[in-house]
């Protein structure tokens, strides 16, 4: 009887590397699971999900080549993660190239970042991007005041802006705003006055009483030196990495973030309950800055038994956050399925803000 041969010990030190690789992987795919409010630094793992992701693809590859019986390991964790695969890179091209109908309701979050370099009487990029796609609903955060947004865009973008959203309406305690075809008003609306804001709007879509949730979740606050280190950091051409400067500046600020971003979900995650239990046939819709990537903590909290309309209705991985090299999908759209689905979700190219707006059309399941 032939002796099995032995394994190389170089291929033993590959399977090793791979093993952790893909425990670093799972751990980044999961750990949205746990409170961070239990953890340290452990929860930023889930910001590294994406090149994990591509590093497990590349290892099943390179093992598929060299010995097929060890692919099984990387493609094991991308098998028992398809739900977060889907959540970061979904395919629907029928739904994603899908003609909106008349009887169609689009829903956009925007981050304005304030209408940046908006001047009184000169075309405005932001505005042109929110009439470019016609939403019937566009819930805005980091906005001024209607009042005073009116008094600065230019005349001709005002009149068709006034001419196709009837109502707008804002919060005196919070910089959110909205944009409405149809009667629309502000029910709730809370600010802990730093970072953290939402409000909820009671308004008609697809022919039903509907109530969307427009968030402001904590961001992490950088000051333009933290930027700096960031962005030195992040270059090709940097010759200093300080490691305990990530550590100490960025990286705790990271962490502070995520907690604090977990207690606010929590107090979103319970008034949309509490809205679903009170109003069981009303639509609901959850969108907005969440300042966190898909599968966070906040993210699966706020989303509880919601479904994501970019999951459900869009293709390929994306960002919408475009400056300092952040380059994450930190707006989320979620929206209650049982009467309706998404069929097309994509983001907009504007640069105008820090944030590219996320645009959704909903139809009602029984007209497909």
């Amino acid at each position: 009887m032939r002796k099995s041969q032995a394994v190389p010990i170089w291929i033993k030190i590959l399977l090793w590397i791979t093993v952790t690789l893909t425990a670093i992987y799972l751990l980044s795919a999961f750990i949205g699971y746990a409170d961070p409010n239990g953890y340290s630094f452990l929860p930023i793992l889930g910001l590294a999900y994406p090149i994990m992701l591509s590093v497990i693809v590349l290892s099943t590859v390179f093992w598929l080549f060299l010995h097929r019986k060890y692919a099984l390991i990387p493609l094991a964790a991308i098998i028992v993660t398809i739900p977060q695969i889907s959540a970061f890179s979904p395919i629907n091209y029928n739904r994603f190239w899908s003609e909106r109908q008349e009887s169609d309701f689009a829903l956009m979050t925007y981050n304005t970042f304030g209408f940046k370099g908006i001047k009184k009487g000169e075309y405005n990029s932001t505005v042109a991007e929110i009439l470019k796609y016609d939403p019937d609903f566009v819930c805005m955060q980091e906005t001024p005041k209607i009042k005073d947004l009116k008094s600065k865009i230019d005349g001709n973008q005002l009149a068709l802006l006034e001419k196709r959203y009837p109502y707008m309406g804002d919060s005196d305690s919070t910089s959110m705003s909205f944009l409405s075809k149809h009667p629309a008003k502000t029910v709730y609306s809370y600010h802990d006055k730093k970072y953290f804001a939402f409000c909820v709007y009671e308004t008609q879509a697809l022919g039903d009483t509907a109530f969307i949730f427009s968030l402001h979740l904590e961001s992490i606050g950088l000051t333009p030196s933290d930027k700096e280190l960031y962005l030195e950091l992040t270059s090709v051409n940097s010759k200093e990495k300080s490691l305990r400067g990530v550590r100490s500046r960025l990286m705790t600020k990271l962490a502070n973030a995520f907690k604090n971003r977990a207690k606010q979900a929590v107090m979103i995650r319970q008034m949309i309950d509490s809205l679903q239990t009170a109003r069981p046939d009303a639509g609901i819709f959850v969108c907005g800055d969440f300042n966190d990537t898909p599968y966070s903590y906040s993210y699966l909290t706020v989303k509880g038994d919601l479904r994501d309309a970019y999951t459900d209705a869009g293709i390929g991985p994306t960002y919408t956050y475009n400056a300092n090299r952040f380059y994450f999908k930190i707006d989320q759209l979620f929206y209650k399925g049982d009467k309706i689905e998404a069929i097309s979700t994509r983001r907009g190219n504007s640069r105008s803000s820090d944030h590219y707006p996320l645009i959704s059309i909903f139809r009602k399941k029984e007209n497909n």
